[in-house]
């Protein structure tokens, strides 16, 4: 759902050529990822699979001043979201983001358990998403792939033709191109949420009791990887492990 709304959220045209420029990882996917309030002077980068259902939806209640009436149904709608797409002021966000006092953040995890938790959330346990995402990969959507499969077929492709949920994080945050105040881990990510929502005092807002689309992917790595999917997760996501310092063994989380 989310990468169908970042190909159709607000396509390719002049307005947006600046995110072209400034991200380099396709306008509509950066209209779709990035999330702005001058209200509350931030600008977040969203990082799917990294917590960004629980990010948003605090996010989303505080710029409604915490009517919660108001939420959108789907808190992935970005038209429905009360916290501005750039296509929605271009200007406006230029303005925002090269403002000193704008507070820029992101989350980021380990790509061990960001690709583990990836797979079984949309190919094991949801036919819906496997019928759709499964044959953009070459694979049958009627049987579900080992993590194995589902790891060579995306070995296949390059950033810019993967899904969101797991293109590498340095293509989808860009931090070679933006500096960011501060980027979160998901390893931690209660007690660095708590600290972004203090910051920009929403911590009154602040809920991180939600389970969506969790998937238990932490606690089950060492279940699914073996030598050969280690070996790729190297591979794919060797930028991630070295932009972002983590290790490349998954038996350290």
């Amino acid at each position: 759902m989310a990468e169908q709304a970042a190909k159709s959220d607000g396509g390719k045209g002049p307005s947006l050529q600046y995110l072209d420029d400034l991200f380099k990882n396709g306008a509509a996917r950066a209209n779709y990822l990035i999330h702005w309030s001058a209200k509350h002077g931030y600008v977040y980068v969203e990082t799917p699979k990294v917590a960004c259902t629980t990010v948003k939806r605090v996010l989303q209640l505080a710029e409604l001043d915490g009517d919660a009436e108001a939420l959108p149904k789907q808190v992935h709608d970005r038209r429905a979201s009360p916290i501005k797409r750039v296509s929605d002021d271009v200007g406006g966000f230029r303005k925002h983001i090269e403002t000193p006092e704008t507070f820029r953040f992101c989350f980021v995890r380990n790509p061990f358990t960001r690709a583990l938790s990836c797979y079984l959330d949309k190919f094991v346990t949801n036919e819906w998403e496997r019928n759709r995402l499964a044959p953009g990969l070459g694979l049958d959507p009627k049987v579900t792939p080992t993590f194995l499969d589902f790891l060579t077929a995306i070995r296949e492709q390059k950033n810019g033709q993967r899904d969101i949920h797991w293109a590498t994080q340095t293509f989808l945050l860009r931090p070679g191109r933006l500096a960011y105040d501060f980027i979160g881990r998901f390893e931690s990510f209660h007690d660095d949420y708590t600290k972004v929502c203090r910051y920009l005092d929403l911590d009154r807002y602040l809920d991180l009791s939600s389970t969506a689309h969790a998937t238990g992917a932490d606690q089950k790595r060492l279940d699914y990887l073996g030598e050969q999917e280690i070996a790729l997760l190297r591979e794919i996501y060797r930028e991630d492990f070295d932009n972002f310092g983590y290790g490349l063994t998954p038996r350290v989380i």
